[in-house]
């Protein structure tokens, strides 16, 4: 950075090349502009970068999923707070290529209970059924009303589909064919509970 004095150019506001001119405190001051930044991450922070872009990337793709789930968690978006809760579910190796536990993933969290939902999959109609249990009712944890949902997420397509079940005080079943590009050996299948009002989620629980 230097001073400097024109009468010419008067009080400078503008940019040559990689110099920028301003002027501030009754004085033209020319600073050079940085291009770049040399960066020298660590092992760690390569990993740390990998984990993250990886649950970014899954965040995009179970968005519808992650804003119901993740509503009032923490104070940013919701992916964000998807993103913080699951960087326990991700690792990577010496070459940085990163592995999802999907037993540990959650697509919903929060303290309201979970369901009680079970899941088969008929490969000949290429349906999904789902079973329900009805649950009684507790005082800030489970009401009757209580929205429960499935979810599938076909890990090769990176692609989720959210299934409307039943009230959590209903029992019964739930049928859902299975997009006709999907693999039905790829596909992970969650469920969780949401109050009626959609404030609070059950964390999820994968079930198949």
């Amino acid at each position: 950075m230097a001073e400097f004095n024109s009468y010419l150019l008067g009080k400078a506001r503008k940019s040559v090349g990689n110099i920028t001119l301003c002027y501030t405190r009754k004085k033209n001051i020319a600073k050079a502009k940085i291009f770049s930044r040399k960066d020298n991450p660590t092992p760690e922070i390569l990993a740390q970068r990998a984990k993250m872009k990886t649950l970014v990337q899954l965040a995009q793709s179970l968005l519808p999923i992650v804003q119901k789930g993740f509503a009032g968690v923490g104070k940013g978006t919701t992916s964000n707070a998807f993103v913080a809760t699951n960087m326990k579910a991700v690792t990577a190796d010496e070459k940085n290529v990163v592995t999802v536990d999907f037993e540990k993933l959650l697509v919903a969290t929060g303290l309201v209970n979970p369901p009680k939902v079970t899941v088969t999959y008929d490969e000949d109609t290429k349906k999904f059924q789902f079973v329900q249990e009805a649950q009684e009712e507790e005082d800030g944890y489970a009401s009757a009303e209580d929205k429960v949902y499935g979810v599938l997420y076909e890990m090769e397509r990176r692609r989720a589909r959210l299934v409307v079940l039943r009230a959590r005080g209903e029992s019964g079943s739930t049928s859902c064919a299975l997009p006709e590009d999907w693999d039905g050996a790829k596909v992970k299948v969650y469920s969780f509970a949401m109050m009626k009002n959609g404030k609070k989620a059950s964390d999820s629980v994968l079930i198949s």
